[in-house]
């Protein structure tokens, strides 16, 4: 037969082990995404500013593979000025730093949606 003209057919053992390795796959791509921390980073002069939802594996020039949110207040010349970031707090720094561990923690409260849409992704390919 014509190279065109062949046909290919899986047995049903192949098509569950390529389904199985799609899976699997597919997982590792949620769980590496999933590690990536975002958080809100900008900055505040006297309570006027603003902050930006940024995915800190983006902004990880210097390897530092960031793990942590944080946030900190620093006063000069009688100005407060509150900081946003990637990253922790720096224990020699002698500011008010919080940091903390979950995506957006660092300004406003709310979850992120996509780790509900990651979650409910996975739970539907490993029961499946």
């Amino acid at each position: 037969k014509q190279w065109y003209q062949r046909r290919v057919a899986i047995t049903a053992g192949e098509y569950k082990s390529y389904l199985r390795m799609f899976k699997f796959v597919l997982l590792i791509c949620l769980v590496a995404t999933a590690m990536t921390i975002k958080c809100k980073v900008g900055t505040f002069i006297e309570g006027k500013g603003v902050t930006v939802d940024t995915d800190c594996d983006s902004v990880d020039l210097l390897n530092k593979n960031f793990v942590k949110c944080k946030k900190f207040s620093k006063e000069a010349v009688g100005i407060t000025t509150t900081y946003h970031q990637c990253g922790s707090c720096d224990p020699n720094d002698n500011d008010d730093c919080s940091d903390c561990s979950t995506d957006l923690c660092n300004g406003a409260s709310r979850a992120s949606i996509i780790s509900v849409v990651m979650v409910t992704v996975t739970a539907v390919l490993m029961w499946h």
